[in-house]
């Protein structure tokens, strides 16, 4: 058990929270369950990044299971705007009152601070931005100097499957995908409630091409090694990312027949199912 997992385990478990004891546990459970395998990949992803000297600014905590474990060590600044379903936000102000978290509860574009950041980072958050190009300038303005960084990683919509729904799309279509193909059956599936949540909060315009004509300082990432290599080590990603049908028939076929270091090396980064990058100003 790594360190971050053990402090989760140790320090903000379900049980250390009571939430045992609800009717609907095993829906919360699921969703702690995935947040804290983001947290702990999150954090092995961005660790190389971090020192003690650092100011680091989180965009988009969620239930900040990582923003607790990088308190610890680290001055860090959270930014999540909440709104989750009853349950999630009740676990959430647990936890930032438990740990007395620096957190502000609005959106990146209505941050009010004259804080300059050394490290800005973001997991799965320019998806839901109003326009990514506005997120993305806002995130520029916040860095402290030429030696701070940006990192960040979302889905791309080149790439024909959408990571909240785990559905495949019409090639370029997205939008339209889930709004009139698939809606009937994904509210069928998920429930209305659920179903609005996710496709009034997703904008399907983080692409290689829209993020790249910002003409920002961008560095990507070939991201299909980290991917595969998440989907061996963590079995809650996996059990998520492979509940379609054709997702885990490709990536059984690409282990069967041992192409994993060929499909790296073939498959281009910028029509990848995620986008992994860093800005500097």
């Amino acid at each position: 058990m790594n360190d971050i997992e053990s402090y989760i385990h140790n320090n903000l478990s379900l049980e250390e929270f009571s939430f045992q004891r609800k009717k609907n546990f095993q829906d919360i459970k699921e969703y702690y369950d995935n947040a804290k395998a983001d947290a702990i990949f999150c954090y092995s992803t961005i660790r190389k990044f971090l020192n003690s000297e650092k100011k680091i600014l989180e965009v988009g905590g969620g239930i900040h299971l990582l923003t607790s474990f990088l308190s610890q060590n680290y001055n860090v600044t959270s930014i999540e705007p909440g709104g989750f379903t009853g349950f999630t936000d009740e676990l959430r102000s647990k936890i930032i009152n438990k740990n007395k978290l620096n957190v502000h509860t609005t959106t990146l574009e209505n941050l009010n601070t004259e804080d300059k950041f050394d490290f800005i980072f973001s997991m799965n958050v320019l998806e839901h931005a109003k326009d990514i190009s506005s997120h993305l300038e806002t995130c520029v303005k916040y860095l402290k100097d030429k030696n701070s960084v940006i990192f960040i990683q979302c889905p791309n919509y080149s790439f024909p499957f959408e990571p909240h729904f785990y559905e495949f799309f019409v090639p370029f279509f997205p939008k339209f995908t889930f709004e009139k193909i698939k809606k009937k059956r994904l509210i069928l599936q998920l429930g209305e409630d659920k179903y609005y949540n996710i496709i009034n909060n997703l904008n399907f315009d983080c692409t290689y091409k829209n993020i790249k004509k910002t003409n920002f300082k961008i560095y990507f990432m070939h991201p299909l090694k980290s991917i595969f290599d998440r989907i061996i080590i963590d079995k809650q990603f996996k059990k998520r990312i492979l509940k379609n049908f054709f997702v885990n028939l490709i990536y059984r076929s690409i282990i069967f027949f041992k192409i994993e270091k060929i499909f790296y090396r073939l498959f281009p980064k910028f029509i990848c199912p995620y986008l992994i990058f860093t800005i500097k100003k």
